[in-house]
């Protein structure tokens, strides 16, 4: 079976930090051009620093490019209250001397888009605020045809940053319409998908009192989710970025539908809502989103924990 080529654009961030271990984990069905960063959870200079020191923990020997330092047109608002200070909890990861790639960021990623072999396309895996994309999308317009699809984490039919909007699409709407108005196939693993999918507390203590040095990391880091007040009566951590990993090596384990999607970009109670149009008698046109919105969670659990544990 043939690799998947793929780009991760991400804002670390402690799920983001568990979906790029089980990208490195899944190096056997995932062929990683690159990452890419974006103010999300934290300042560009902090996640940027955050996907370094994770790349070269991992050993993902593949380029970070820093991207976008905020929104499109709006004032940058991050989420440290959950990830933390520096984005990841209380993990400090060991000090690399790794340095994001010099040069114009969306140039560097429209290359590798671009030079890929004849015949490939480049799979974009985002999973942060879309403002890397939608500004790639504009810029470099020619980058559509070589794009297999965007499996994004983000949106939802509810809300977890308002009551109606998921803090990625909320943080950057107008990048979010840019992007689902593409006409590109896209997989929105959002809300509805992500808040079934996740490890239990004793998973998690079972990753922080693993001997491992990787294992043991991401545990801490999740272990910090469970001490929060957004966790602190759940039994269960949602690992959102995680879950768009997963989809592209364990398909099988979702369920979805077809439907479009809209982007409300007021200032008003919705900013930041993914308007999906799931009904029957809805046109076929525009129906260019695979919305996922079930998960065998055993399955999840088993996966992700296999691939933690290989590392």
């Amino acid at each position: 079976m043939s690799k998947k080529n793929i780009w991760i654009d991400c804002d670390p961030g402690i799920d983001d930090a568990i979906a790029l271990a089980a990208a490195a984990a899944s190096r056997d069905a995932l062929n990683i051009h690159g990452i890419s960063t974006v103010a999300g959870n934290q300042t560009i200079e902090r996640v940027t620093n955050n996907a370094l020191a994770l790349s070269a923990f991992l050993d993902l020997d593949v380029p970070v490019v820093k991207g976008a330092e905020g929104p499109l047109t709006r004032q940058k608002e991050d989420a440290g209250h959950v990830h933390g200070e520096t984005g990841l909890g209380n993990t400090v990861l060991p000090k690399t001397s790794k340095q994001a790639e010099p040069g114009n960021s969306f140039q560097l990623i429209r290359d590798y888009i671009m030079n890929l072999p004849e015949g490939e396309k480049m799979t974009l895996v985002p999973v942060g605020p879309l403002t890397n994309i939608a500004l790639l999308l504009k810029v470099f317009p020619e980058t559509a045809e070589r794009i297999e699809e965007i499996v994004l984490m983000g949106g939802g039919t509810f809300g977890n940053r308002t009551p109606t909007a998921e803090f990625n699409i909320w943080g950057d709407p107008e990048a979010a319409k840019i992007v689902f108005d593409s006409d590109l196939p896209i997989v929105m693993c959002g809300l509805d998908v992500t808040h079934k999918s996740g490890l239990d507390r004793k998973q998690v203590e079972s990753l922080f009192n693993s001997e491992g040095e990787v294992q043991k990391a991401f545990g801490e880091m999740l272990k910090f989710y469970f001490d929060s007040p957004a966790y602190i009566n759940s039994e269960l951590v949602h690992i959102h970025d995680a879950v768009a990993v997963i989809y592209l090596t364990n398909p099988e384990i979702f369920k979805g539908m077809q439907v479009s999607v809209d982007v409300d970009c007021t200032d008003d109670i919705n900013r930041g809502m993914t308007v999906c149009d799931v009904r029957k008698t809805a046109p076929e046109a525009g129906r260019n989103v695979t919305l996922v919105n079930d998960i065998d969670l055993t399955a999840f659990q088993n996966i992700l924990q296999a691939k933690l544990g290989s590392l």
